[in-house]
């Protein structure tokens, strides 16, 4: 469903966020929605700071809000789990 890139930088606070949401997923109005509510589901957590390239496949235009919020989620963990951690940093806490 979603993919990211990150590339950990501290001095990026707060995170810089760039979308990939190809001509695939519809037309402009639903690549439009897309972004924007996974603009809002980001600004829901907490991320470390960086910058991060977040891409979506086709079926993200099927996917109700409160799943996208799930795989937002899962996709958190997956970033923090392969950031490498260095001393002092936030604790990610719940998702």
């Amino acid at each position: 469903m979603l993919w990211c890139t990150f590339l950990p930088d501290p001095s990026a606070s707060p995170p810089r966020v760039a979308f990939a949401i190809g001509r695939a997923v519809g037309p402009a109005v639903v690549r439009n929605q897309a972004r924007r509510r996974l603009r809002a589901l980001l600004v829901e957590s907490s991320w470390p700071p960086g910058w991060y390239l977040i891409g979506a496949r086709p079926t993200i235009a099927e996917r109700t809000f409160d799943a996208l919020r799930t795989d937002v989620s899962t996709l958190r963990r997956a970033v923090l789990r392969s950031a490498p951690v260095a001393a002092g940093s936030a604790d990610p806490g719940p998702s």
